[in-house]
């Protein structure tokens, strides 16, 4: 073998085992985390909590008609419009089931359901004295403009037909970032605003009966909510009494 050639051979061995020793390097050493690695690290996180999320979420629940239940003489009809704040097994309906004083005569609720869903599955219920209004939390989680919420919530009165109407705020959350690119706590409380806005408008009720669970920042109190969306079902006892109390002022 010529002299050229054997360095040239020597030179190959001695770049591979650099490459060689490099790998080994690269596999072992520590990274260190920066400034720049932030965004990726987010990135993960956010589909890490959003597989959380997917995981816990329940399956559709949904309530439509009239509720079944004992009612007392003088009983305030009332029908709703929801989703799944109203139509989980626990939920304020639910709850005040055993409310003899208030008979739901009528509505429709469905758990992940838009405002604009709700009105397309909605019937008129003319014999309801007050319509509860329950919806906006997955427009605001879907990032729809609140202005088209409240645009579908006229349509709900609209479409239901019932003598008054009792408009509820929007709930706390945990989440400040939804899939839709929404930030779904701010979203909540500026859809809380607008509906407060437009039932003062119309001449509705209003009724906030989240406020002893929402902390200064628009999340859940500790303890309040198992997923950062719904209350638990001890939290929404209280949820069921401003409800009933609410009904039953906005039926007077």
């Amino acid at each position: 073998m010529s002299r050229p050639r054997r360095l040239a051979l020597v030179a190959s061995i001695a770049t591979a085992a650099c490459l060689v020793t490099a790998g080994i390097v690269l596999a072992t050493a520590p990274h260190v985390a920066t400034a720049e690695d932030t965004p990726v690290v987010a990135a993960v996180g956010a589909h890490v909590q959003q597989r959380e999320a997917d995981l816990v979420r329940p399956a559709d629940q949904v309530v439509s008609g009239a509720v079944d239940t004992p009612v007392a003489a003088g009983a305030v009809p009332f029908a709703y419009a929801g989703d799944s704040i109203t139509a989980r097994p626990d939920s304020w309906l639910h709850q005040l089931a055993t409310d003899d004083h208030l008979h739901a005569v009528g509505g429709y609720a469905h758990s992940g359901y838009r405002a604009d869903q709700v009105l397309q599955e909605i019937a008129p219920v003319p014999d309801a004295r007050v319509l509860v209004v329950e919806v906006g939390t997955n427009d605001v989680n879907q990032a729809v403009p609140t202005a088209r919420t409240i645009a579908d919530v006229d349509g709900i009165v609209r479409k239901v037909g019932a003598a008054r109407v009792l408009v509820v705020a929007g709930p706390p959350s945990d989440w400040t970032w939804s899939r839709y690119g929404a930030d779904r706590r701010t979203g909540q409380l500026a859809l809380t605003t607008a509906l407060r806005s437009t039932a003062t408008a119309h001449g509705w009720s209003f009724v906030d009966p989240f406020t002893g669970l929402r902390a200064a920042d628009g999340a859940y109190r500790p303890g309040d909510s198992r997923d950062g969306i719904h209350p638990t079902a001890e939290a929404n006892r209280g949820v069921a009494a401003a409800m009933a109390a609410a009904i039953q002022r906005t039926a007077a």
